[in-house]
């Protein structure tokens, strides 16, 4: 609970001490708008993709998979897994996926930093 207060507060004051220092006319143009919308998109197919997945594997596992743990692999979202776990008891109160969700967060996490590395070399070796 502390690092989650901690990680508020900094963010807080780091919104309040380098929004101060922004204007508007700096900060939201239509590039910053297009970037936010992109994100937004990515965040909708990362979701959609992951329980899609999901349910497509569910077609050939005999122990079937849960498909709301397909949208916990949002890497960049470290808490999709305790809000899918939140999901799946209001659902069921006796589901209990919490476990898996972490798992296909962290698989995320670990395929973006593999991915970044590829995009590192790539860019280096054309730069």
């Amino acid at each position: 609970a502390a690092q989650n207060e901690l990680a508020n507060l900094v963010t807080l004051l780091l919104g309040i001490t380098i929004g101060s220092t922004m204007t508007a006319d700096k900060f939201l143009t239509p590039t910053t708008l297009l970037i936010f919308g992109m994100g937004l998109i990515a965040f909708i197919f990362d979701t959609a993709g992951g329980v899609l997945f999901a349910k497509f594997l569910n077609l050939f596992l005999k122990n079937k998979v849960n498909p709301m743990v397909g949208a916990a692999g949002i890497s960049a979202f470290p808490m999709s897994s305790r809000v899918v776990q939140k999901m799946a008891q209001k659902e069921d109160p006796t589901n209990f996926i919490l476990m898996q969700a972490v798992g296909a967060n962290v698989a995320g996490q670990l395929g973006s930093i593999i991915a970044g590395g590829i995009v590192i070399a790539l860019v280096s070796s054309i730069v």
